[in-house]
């Protein structure tokens, strides 16, 4: 791949930076059911009928990643009424999305481990520490605040069993300011911007009432691969940087079909015959 300005230009850690950043998109995709089951194409210039898993505007972003057990069970659950709804003619009602369009990458500040306020609910004007964010539900869960009395585990009743219950942390939503950036400088709740430093080397959040620099918390670099990424121990799967490094390919005036059929010795006598178009 040759390098283009784009490659070189310095990204908003809001872009680069999150638990899932090494989790394919096709598997993340999989797991929501949003993909396509069957493609009807070839219709004359007709643009293609797509049969989807489940459509995409179905989709309801969680708290919980996609690719959690009980998720993974309520989209297959969902799947399956749906494919069933179109062989039985039945009404199937798509979800409306309970949370807002997701915010984009240069509207968004807060990460895992970054010390927040309230700013609603009965915790109003306290301090947490944030534990969890998710970015399709624009949402975040603040630790020991804005919690709620839930069962343990549901349906012990039944069995004669006493049920427990703990308190849970609810989400807070960004989009709509329920928690906001605590400035290290004074300690009250502040918006913030991307700013690049000095060396014009990386992107640093910045206060808008005072100026000063919000760092990132360890934390956020955290992903499900590794805590920290000069402690990652690679193995047998992972492909070396030598080897990614290499370039093997060299461009050729020819189609990738004729570039193939070239390099395994085959040569096709046959001419193409005219095509037209009505």
């Amino acid at each position: 791949m040759f390098r283009t300005v784009a490659l070189r230009c310095v990204k908003k850690p809001s872009s680069t930076l999150g638990f899932a950043k090494h989790m394919p998109e096709d598997y993340v995709e999989r797991m929501k059911r949003t993909v396509p089951k069957k493609i009807y194409s070839n219709r004359l210039g007709a643009p293609d009928i797509i049969r989807w898993e489940l459509p995409p505007e179905d989709y309801t972003p969680t708290p919980k990643y996609p690719w959690s057990s009980e998720v993974v069970q309520e989209s297959v659950d969902r799947a399956r009424k749906y494919h069933e709804s179109l062989l039985q003619s039945k009404f199937f009602r798509l979800r409306k999305s309970l949370y807002n369009k997701r915010l984009s990458d240069d509207n968004w500040f807060i990460f895992k481990g970054d010390w927040v306020m309230v700013m609603v609910g009965k915790d109003k004007d306290r301090t947490g520490k944030v534990i969890e964010v998710n970015r399709d539900a624009n949402t975040v869960l603040v630790g020991g605040l804005h919690t709620k009395l839930n069962d343990q585990v549901s349906g012990l009743e039944k069995y004669g069993i006493q049920n427990t219950k703990a308190w849970k942390e609810q989400p807070l939503d960004v989009s709509k300011n329920e928690v906001m950036l605590i400035n290290p400088y004074d300690d009250s709740p502040t918006f913030a911007e991307w700013k690049l430093n000095e060396e014009g080397t990386e992107y640093v959040r910045v206060s808008t009432s005072t100026g000063h620099a919000i760092p990132l918390p360890a934390e956020a670099f955290i992903t499900y691969e590794y805590n920290e990424k000069k402690s990652y121990l690679e193995n047998f799967k992972d492909t070396k940087a030598d080897v990614v490094l290499k370039r093997t390919y060299m461009p050729k005036l020819c189609t990738f079909e004729d570039e193939i059929m070239e390099s395994l010795g085959i040569r096709d006598e046959r001419r193409r015959k005219p095509t037209f178009w009505y």
